[in-house]
């Protein structure tokens, strides 16, 4: 995170640009990991369950949470200077840290005790109950998790950490590709439409 921030400074600064904020910015730009590709790559190897497959792993994860925080400190210093101005950044962070403690300890036990309170009346379907109940807990805790750090600065940390909250659930993955997976096709077409392609 800290190396391709210098770097990005450094050539911006380079090219005749200040180094705030457009040398900042482009740094910021250029920290994030790409976790897809990474996690498709060492798939494709068959290491992503050795230990450097999972280093390499929890380090990208690292570093984009590392890259989330970075972009919220951008964001907050467009503004006037003061405390209450990294406020929302502190308080994303804390709720940050609660929502990986959750992710540990409460929600595993919290997703057996909702199972174990809907009948699972199709066990032999494509999609069970129980994977329906999943998903639809998944796409609620998307939305608030999304909700409560777009407050805090960014809607991402929500995304990044609703997507962790249900990492010790093996199905959880196969469920939310199988359900979105059409949706999800149709919005990247219309994402690198209006961004890349330009």
């Amino acid at each position: 995170t800290i190396l391709p921030t210098i770097a990005g400074c450094a050539l911006t600064y380079a090219y005749g640009y200040d180094i705030y904020p457009e040398g900042l910015s482009v740094g910021v730009s250029l920290a994030p990991t790409s976790v897809g590709i990474a996690l498709k790559l060492l798939h494709e190897a068959g290491a992503l369950n050795k230990y450097f497959g999972q280093a390499v792993m929890t380090a990208a994860f690292v570093d984009d949470v590392l890259s989330l925080i970075l972009f919220s400190v951008l964001f907050s210093l467009a503004g006037e200077m003061k405390f209450l101005t990294f406020l929302p950044l502190i308080m994303g962070c804390v709720f940050m840290v609660l929502a990986i403690i959750a992710a540990v300890k409460v929600w595993p036990p919290l997703i057996k005790f909702i199972f174990s309170k809907i009948p699972e009346d199709k066990p032999d379907a494509n999609v069970t109950r129980h994977h329906e109940a999943m998903w639809l807990l998944m796409f609620i805790t998307l939305l608030v998790y999304a909700f409560i750090t777009h407050l805090c600065g960014t809607h991402l940390w929500g995304c990044f950490i609703a997507g962790m909250s249900f990492a010790a659930q093996h199905e959880a993955h196969h469920i939310w590709s199988r359900q979105v997976k059409r949706v999800t096709c149709w919005f990247m077409r219309i994402f690198f439409a209006a961004t890349l392609a330009w």
